[in-house]
């Protein structure tokens, strides 16, 4: 496996961390540690939070004024999955803190598996993005229960050159995956919910709450679409490449695919959609387990997500992970031309004024039994 494909593993889309752990030595990113903590990094304290989090959010750049002030890294723990937290914490796990997606964030609250977070031992809170202080997930019962950290987005990646249409703002919109004109030339995602949620979207329903009934005519609609389809994308790598070779015009994507596309052919006429009705944006944070009070660990938990959502830290990963970060400061030292070559953007507000932010979804079994269903029609 590429050192680049290994990326499309590790830093796109969340869904593919389960493959982290057996992967991340050999590339270097990191080493995985046994669950107490990161390899070569002190043994568990007891004066310092636990810290449950995706592989990877390790990284010290992230705790640096945490360290600054309390002399060492908080104590990590790790998981591949939203799913398999969840139900280590169903099962009794107690950690002081944890980094669920927004999603999930009113689930995880119904389980008790958040307290309240006070804003005001938060330097940076005021310096975080505005739209993400009042997504879904944040503010729970008048209570603050997730601090916003990274986001991305998926949208559709075109050749302005091979489909010039689509070169005009106006015509952005998911339908354009349907366009006939480009048959054969065309790549959907190849995730059951973000292709359930495209369709969804150019029915004019709401992706998060469909109906059997929907769920039958959004099935109806992928299958319109996916004989259009070259390939079914789940490496950003390998659509880049097609996309290059002039294989595909037009791809249903992460925003990472702008980056390898632009690796892969520097000339090409790369346009990166916004669509009318919304791009899909997932976005990452830190809540507190209940049991940090009870652990003495609550202030100490609000210095490591204050320290997460610094500045200098999400200058850090946008420079080295291309993701965005919630503190608006953190886009001060790059120029625009950066910031677009990874799907983002220097007015980070604006960028973000027409989004579709993930929810969790329902029926996610039935979404997955239609997806499969679709593909096997194919």
């Amino acid at each position: 496996m590429e050192v680049n494909q290994f990326k499309d593993l590790l830093f796109e889309g969340k869904l593919s961390r389960r493959q982290a752990k057996k992967l991340m030595g050999a590339f270097g990113v990191g080493t995985v540690a046994m669950p107490a903590v990161r390899a070569g990094a002190q043994a568990i304290d007891d004066d310092h939070p636990v810290f449950f989090t995706w592989v990877g959010y390790d990284s010290p750049e992230f705790m640096t004024h945490y360290v600054e002030k309390h002399g060492r890294e908080p104590n990590y723990t790790f998981f591949d999955d939203e799913d398999s937290a969840f139900n280590k914490m169903r099962g009794g796990y107690e950690p002081d803190m944890h980094f669920p997606c927004s999603a999930v964030v009113p689930i995880w609250y119904d389980a008790g598996f958040t307290t309240a977070i006070d804003t005001g031992l938060l330097s940076n809170w005021d310096d975080l993005i505005p739209q993400f202080k009042t997504m879904t997930g944040v503010e729970i019962d008048g209570e603050t229960h997730f601090v916003p950290e990274d986001w991305g987005q998926t949208s559709i990646m075109v050749r302005g050159d091979l489909a010039p249409e689509y070169a005009n703002p106006e015509n952005h919109t998911w339908s354009a995956v349907w366009d006939e004109k480009y048959a054969g030339r065309v790549s959907m995602i190849d995730y059951s919910t973000d292709a359930t949620i495209v369709a969804a979207i150019v029915l004019g329903y709401d992706p998060w709450r469909l109906s059997d009934e929907q769920l039958v005519e959004v099935h109806a609609k992928l299958a319109e679409q996916l004989p259009l389809n070259r390939t079914l994308g789940s490496s950003m790598t390998e659509v880049a490449q097609m996309m290059a070779s002039g294989e595909v015009v037009m791809a249903v994507a992460w925003n990472s695919l702008i980056w390898n596309a632009q690796e892969a052919d520097p000339d090409a006429d790369w346009i990166w959609m916004t669509p009318r009705e919304g791009a899909m944006t997932w976005v990452c944070g830190l809540c507190i387990h209940p049991a940090a009070r009870e652990h003495g660990m609550y202030e100490k938990a609000h210095d490591a997500i204050d320290s997460f959502i610094s500045p200098e830290a999400g200058v850090f990963e946008i420079e080295n992970w291309h993701y965005g970060h919630a503190n608006i400061k953190a886009y001060e030292p790059f120029d625009d031309e950066f910031l677009r070559s990874i799907g983002l953007a220097k007015d980070v507000e604006s960028y973000l004024s027409n989004t579709i932010f993930m929810e969790k979804m329902d029926n996610l079994e039935k979404v997955a039994t239609l997806w499969e269903e679709v593909k096997a029609g194919m």
